[in-house]
């Protein structure tokens, strides 16, 4: 066989794969924008899933969709939904899933040959567990015999034993992320006097926005986005309450710096000294933990959260790009 043959079969190859499989675009083309929503309904095999297209006049798509697997950034590839109708948001109520099972969704937009995604949601399905016996869903709480009757549960978002730091979330996010900044935060435009969501002063607000939101979103919250229905980030009163129905002290637990907060039931929860996360790095990991809470500050540049250093436990306010811990709870 002549190179010039071997060269013609090899492009021949390329582009049937090309036709067969598509381009992928990670939602970079001016053109056409999806958004993928926040998966909502979520059951042990089930989820609503779902997503809409914005398109520059006179373009059109041939196929929207949602795409599911367990690895990040599913593609058609996996399991998906699919529809021809692209004039309205597309929302599909996707089953099979396995209990107790972390999922990545996206939903998809197809022109031509290239299929154009949106960002990557995650949630996770309810366990086999129940609500009893100290489990909810996949998740163990602990109650505590707090006034409001407040669950808490027994790790962090992202972790699997009440050691673990699991993930780091900037405030109203999430997904975690390698970087943690004003250049990456969601709800700004690269300045803290430019935010766009959760904005309750003028002066903050991009173009003088406002729309006076104090406490997150369910779709912004990353105990909710992440854990499923029913789970939330503390509010600051939340944490307050802990802080003033416990005794604390500054304890190890299986090798892991944190502060054990007992209860007058005999119960106890344990908070590991997570640190925090600012640009690329982690900072002050195992001597200080800090916690979000899903109460804006008066001043929308920060949020409220809960924090400990050493002996010393404090109401916190930091600025909304950190990158912090949550801590679950729910209602009894």
């Amino acid at each position: 066989m002549s190179k010039f043959t071997k060269a013609m079969a090899a492009i021949m190859l390329m582009t049937a794969a090309v036709l067969a499989a598509g381009c992928n675009k990670e939602n970079n083309d001016s053109d056409v924008r999806v958004t993928t929503y926040t998966p909502e309904s979520i059951t042990q095999t089930s989820a609503v899933c779902g997503g809409d297209v914005i398109v520059t006049q006179g373009l059109s798509m041939s196929e929207l969709g949602v795409c599911w697997g367990t690895s990040s950034k599913p593609t058609v590839e996996d399991a998906h939904l699919s529809t021809t109708n692209w004039s309205e948001p597309f929302v599909w109520t996707i089953t099979g899933l396995e209990p107790g099972t972390k999922y990545h969704v996206r939903a998809y937009a197809l022109r031509g040959l290239e299929y154009y995604y949106g960002d990557d949601k995650s949630f996770t399905t309810e366990g086999n567990s129940g609500g009893g016996g100290g489990g909810w869903g996949s998740h163990d709480y602990v109650n505590l015999g707090l006034p409001s009757g407040t669950l808490w549960a027994t790790c962090n978002v992202g972790a699997t034993t009440p050691e673990g730091y699991g993930d780091y979330f900037a405030w109203g996010e999430t997904q975690t992320k390698d970087y943690y900044d004003l250049s990456t935060y969601k709800w700004c435009n690269g300045s803290y006097k430019q935010l766009t969501k959760y904005c309750n002063n003028s002066s903050y607000g991009y173009n003088g926005f406002t729309d006076n939101l104090t406490v997150l979103q369910p779709s912004d919250d990353a105990a909710t986005a992440n854990w499923g229905s029913g789970w939330r980030t503390p509010t600051r009163e939340q944490w307050q309450e802990l802080n003033d129905n416990t005794i604390s002290t500054w304890t190890t637990q299986n090798g892991v710096n944190g502060r054990l907060f007992t209860a007058p039931n005999g119960n106890s929860l344990f908070l590991p000294a997570v640190g925090f996360r600012d640009g690329s790095s982690l900072y002050d990991a195992g001597s200080y933990g800090g916690y979000w809470s899903s109460s804006l500050d008066y001043h929308p540049n920060g949020a409220w959260g809960f924090e400990f250093f050493g002996p010393n436990n404090y109401d916190m306010f930091d600025y909304r790009d950190y990158g912090f811990s949550v801590r679950p709870v729910r209602e009894n």
